[in-house]
């Protein structure tokens, strides 16, 4: 049952036990009066509960409410024909109570002056009644729908702040995650860099010390060879250190040219395998992200490793390029390798080392390409910072 209709039930239940109260006391018509009564609580509570407008219950409704009023032998009595709705003619039920009364009396011969006295009346008291129901109906309306604005709207601030909530989450493990990544790649970069250079260190002392005796040049030679490295680690270490506490500050190229002369030389020296490079067809005054240089790094000391350990390569060119806005690192081999065109994905898929610099690239608006036309070829991309020193 809908607000409107619950509320027009109500009122209309409520006239008819008090008219059917007036109308036993003043009408000796007790059967018709009994019958017509229970007629209209019948019809109208199945009107208040039906879905939807039934003819046949009004046509019912309009005959026992003219038989109420006519046995009943009291104008007022007609205004249960208030309350019977013609949903086109809605005025109607103004005017119902008193068109009927008027014409019944009329009928009856009574007087002129108390037939239109009467009318009047049931003519003001039916649009009272009109009038009273539809602000009652208008009310629980407007309160309804302001309680569910009020329910919409907390469930609006509340549906916001659990965004708001989730979002904050959202960044902060987005960016504790790239932050993380980060120091992997740098702690990567320390192992394959350091980590390297200070086993080879240890086994370059070792032969000194085996040499001392016998060939005391020799062993003095090696020792030169180890102080170069340690230093090269510990400047190795200086960076990883600086990029760890400023993460967010750029870099100049030039820094990271000297970072991959170190670490083609410190290959060079640990594996006696041949690394040109050629780092000076970009300009060195141009910034990238501190963890830019640090990826360029370890994605150098990657891709030698790996062309030396998958290709059996035993000369490498490595060359860093840039135009106005991409800084590109390329590093080629002469390995021997099956590595092609129609593999290249699940040769990629499968491998840690290459899909982890593919990945890297995509994040930071770069690209990574790797071939084989005559010997492995990597080529990385990855974005300038247009900023002068």
């Amino acid at each position: 049952m809908n607000m409107k209709k619950a509320v027009r039930y109500i009122i209309s239940m409520l006239m008819i036990f008090t008219l059917f109260i007036v109308a036993s006391i003043s009408s000796e018509y007790d059967t018709a009066i009994t019958i017509s009564f229970f007629l209209l609580v019948t019809t109208f509570t199945l009107q208040s509960i039906s879905d939807f407008y039934n003819i046949p219950l009004t046509v019912l409704q309009l005959i026992a409410s003219v038989i109420f009023g006519i046995f009943s032998k009291n104008p007022l009595c007609y205004l249960l024909l208030c309350q019977v709705e013609l949903p086109k003619f809605r005025i109607s039920r103004i005017l119902m109570p008193a068109v009927c009364y008027f014409v019944t009396a009329m009928i009856n011969g009574n007087t002129l002056y108390n037939t239109l006295l009467y009318t009047v009346l049931l003519v003001v008291i039916s649009a009272v009644i009109f009038a009273v129901e539809v602000f009652f109906t208008k009310y629980i309306e407007t309160r309804d729908k302001l309680k569910h604005s009020v329910s919409i709207c907390t469930l609006g601030e509340l549906n916001e702040k659990k965004l708001n909530k989730e979002l904050r989450i959202k960044n902060y493990l987005s960016d504790r995650n790239a932050r993380l990544e980060e120091r992997e790649n740098i702690s990567r970069s320390i192992h394959n860099s350091v980590g390297h250079s200070i086993t080879a260190a240890i086994m370059t002392l070792d032969a000194a010390d085996m040499l001392f005796d016998s060939s005391p040049d020799k062993a003095r030679e090696k020792v030169g060879t180890v102080n170069e490295r340690i230093r090269d680690s510990l400047a190795s270490i200086r960076r990883a250190v600086r990029v760890l506490d400023n993460e967010d500050k750029p870099v100049p190229i030039s820094d990271l040219c000297d970072s991959l002369e170190v670490i083609c030389k410190s290959f060079t020296m640990d594996t006696k395998i041949v690394v040109r490079t050629n780092l000076s067809g970009c300009s060195q005054d141009k910034l990238i992200p501190s963890v830019h240089a640090e990826f360029f790094c370890s994605a150098t000391s990657e891709l030698l490793s790996n062309g030396v350990r998958h290709g059996n390569a035993d000369t490498f060119l490595v060359s860093l390029t840039s135009d106005s806005r991409h800084l590109m690192l390329t590093v080629t081999d002469n390995g021997k390798s099956d590595f092609s065109e129609k593999n290249s994905k699940s040769r990629i898929h499968n491998g840690f080392g290459l899909k982890k610099l593919i990945s890297y690239c995509e994040k930071n608006g770069g690209k990574a390409e790797f071939s084989n036309p005559a010997g492995f070829k990597s080529v990385i991309t990855l974005p300038i910072i247009e900023e002068e020193n």
